[in-house]
């Protein structure tokens, strides 16, 4: 026993309470809007980096230092640490939290105290017991015998005079380490968090000609877990992360059963009633801690006056950094908006499109509406030049003095000097008519193809002129134009032909494929 004792080195503790500073930094491997982060669910969803600062009076020798308050969302295997003056022997993840059931499990076999309240007179009375089990079945040993406990008449509850060991209030990493020397030292602890995410979510105001628009940019910051993140500098990171599902701990609150069999009955069912109110009652005779955040949701709209940038764009790797100017609090099961981009006279080409498919039907079909594009060119002659991140994007156009809700499309991530669209909807007065009017076998053997011939007769109802486009996929093998009314162009991997319409007007357009 004695060379036993010598073997194993004793050490101190040392507790870090709350970090002295922390930072957040937000990523997201897929694109979402706030809508979608409302509704996300998983315990896995969403992913933050979290570094925190904290100061600590180290002793020499071996030292187990117990950081508090952690993320509950933590993935352990991600910290790390840095600023320890010696050697890193060990680290722990504590996520066995105070909660009812809990701490009845570590109570067995100790003394508590039984509350009752008379259901008539409401006097309450308390009785010395000892637990025998729990929390799956609440069962304790007093001075009338072995009871279970909320299996007789009136409200009963356990009151406990001191926490058990082992049993953390808070989510607590903790290292232990061997420092060479006493000392006040400053460590950057750094680990993963899920159920923390965010999107970006745009506005865009159409001016009154239509040839302009006013961009507005929010970032949305979605903390679905029990941490909060006080004055924190924040960043999002955009980008499609890839990631594989983490291994969590499991740090559900342990449930409290009462298992008993109520009398006049063939059925537990009733017991259930009490289940919920046994939850509530279980007390313990110990300071209360610190109460948590309050969930809120921060949310703003229109345009701020000010129109200085609140967040600054750089480049992580193949990411987009996006950093908030100002810190800003991260709450527990908070939802909040912050405003990043604001961007007056962006301009843009409008587009009416007809998207013809790889296989086409014979006949003349209805008119195909065209769907109305805006194109832009994000530089900064145009009034972009903005790394913009993948989100939703809501346009807006003023009409009588009000502001008219036409359209919704998502964006994808747009790197600057980068052309992109946007789709607003379909037009009422712009449309193709048409399809096959020719179907042709050609060549043979291993040379054989289709040769479709297409025409459409387009029309435009409008008092002005209109851009149109027709774009035909050419998603088939040995697919190739071999004849066409006017010449066409490429875009983005489809065959496009390009025509302008006049102001009540129309126009015929033709051409013919070949495919395998």
């Amino acid at each position: 026993m004695l060379a036993l004792m010598l073997s194993t080195p004793a050490f101190a503790d040392v507790v870090s309470h709350a970090p002295d500073a922390v930072a957040v930094t937000v990523y997201r491997d897929h694109a979402a809007t706030a809508a979608s982060l409302r509704s996300e669910s998983g315990d896995t969803a969403g992913l933050a980096m979290i570094a925190e600062t904290r100061t600590v009076e180290l002793p020499v020798g071996r030292t187990r230092i117990s950081f508090e308050g952690v993320a509950d969302a933590i993935i352990p295997a991600s910290a790390a640490l840095t600023g320890l003056p010696g050697r890193l022997v060990e680290r722990n993840f504590d996520y066995d939290l105070l909660d009812p059931g809990s701490l009845i499990e570590k109570s067995v076999g100790q003394s508590v105290t039984i509350r009752r309240t008379n259901p008539k007179t409401g006097k309450v009375t308390e009785e010395p017991a000892m637990l025998r089990s729990g929390p799956d079945g609440v069962v304790a040993v007093t001075r009338g015998g072995v009871e279970a406990l909320n299996c007789g008449t009136g409200p009963q509850a356990l009151v406990f005079d001191h926490l058990p060991p082992g049993l953390a209030d808070r989510p607590t990493l903790s290292v232990i380490v061997d420092a060479p020397h006493a000392g006040r030292y400053t460590l950057t602890l750094s680990y993963l968090a899920v159920r923390i995410d965010w999107s970006a979510d745009y506005v865009a105001r159409l001016s009154p000609d239509g040839t302009t628009l006013d961009l507005t940019g929010w970032l949305t910051l979605s903390n679905r877990s029990g941490a909060s993140f006080a004055n924190a500098p924040t960043s999002v990171v955009a980008g499609a992360l890839a990631r594989l599902p983490p291994d969590l701990p499991d740090i559900a609150p342990k449930q409290v059963e009462s298992e008993c069999w109520p009398m006049g009955t063939t059925s537990d069912f009733i017991r259930r009633e009490a289940e919920g109110r046994l939850q509530d009652e279980v007390t313990t005779v110990m300071p209360a801690p610190p109460p948590e955040a309050p969930a809120a949701v921060a949310a703003f709209g229109g345009v701020m006056k000010s129109e200085a940038r609140r967040a600054v764009q750089t480049n992580l790797g193949d990411y987009k950094l996006y950093s908030l100017v100002e810190p800003t609090t991260v709450a527990a099961m908070q939802t909040k908006q912050i405003r990043f981009l604001h961007q007056s006279g962006v301009k843009f080409e409008t587009l009416y499109v007809v998207r013809e498919a790889a296989y086409v039907g014979r006949g003349q079909p209805a008119p195909n509406p065209a769907t109305v594009v805006l194109r832009f060119q994000n530089k900064t002659a145009d009034g972009l030049g903005l790394a913009l991140p993948a989100g939703m994007v809501s346009i807006r156009q003023p009409q009588g003095g009000r502001e008219l809700y036409v359209g919704e499309h998502g964006v994808r991530d747009v790197p600057m000097n980068e052309e992109f669209e946007l789709e607003a909807g379909a037009a009422s007065d712009v449309e193709a008519q048409g399809g096959v009017v020719s179907d042709q076998t050609v060549g043979s053997g291993s040379a054989r193809r289709q040769r479709l011939g297409l025409q459409f007769t387009l029309t435009n109802a409008k008092p002005s002129p209109v851009t149109f486009e027709l774009r035909q996929s050419p998603a088939r093998e040995g697919f190739r134009v071999v004849a066409e009314s006017s010449p066409h162009g490429l875009k983005n991997g489809d065959d496009v032909w390009r025509v302008v319409l006049p102001a009540n007007g129309t126009a015929t357009l033709s051409y013919a494929f070949e495919a395998r």
